[in-house]
């Protein structure tokens, strides 16, 4: 049973279907997120000064593969984060924002 409940952009959906070929890994990965998301995530900031991904958490799935995320418990503390869908949202809710090769998952503006 997880401990956080889970909601989709539609971007992460598309992402999902995209990479068919790796769903089971990324289902699995989504799970262990839910149980803790704060276990083996890294928080992310400004990548390489040109997207601000301040607020969101990312995951690997595999060696080049990544899972961005917010948790709404900790982004609603932190103003600069654009990432915030959390407005009527449960503090125990993770939003997941997009999925796939690693130079595709940070370009999720």
């Amino acid at each position: 049973m997880s401990d956080y409940e889970a909601v989709y952009e539609e971007l992460f959906t598309q992402n999902l279907r995209r990479y068919s070929s790796i769903r089971q890994s990324i289902k699995r990965r989504i799970d262990r997120i839910l149980k803790n998301p704060y276990h083996n995530t890294e928080f992310l900031g400004d990548v390489s000064g040109k997207l601000n991904l301040i607020g969101c958490r990312s995951a690997r799935i595999d060696r080049n593969f990544r899972v961005i995320f917010v948790i709404c418990e900790e982004c609603r503390n932190i103003q600069e984060c654009e990432f915030c869908f959390c407005e009527d949202l449960s503090d125990k809710t993770v939003v997941f924002l997009t999925v796939g090769p690693h130079d595709k998952a940070y370009a999720i503006k």
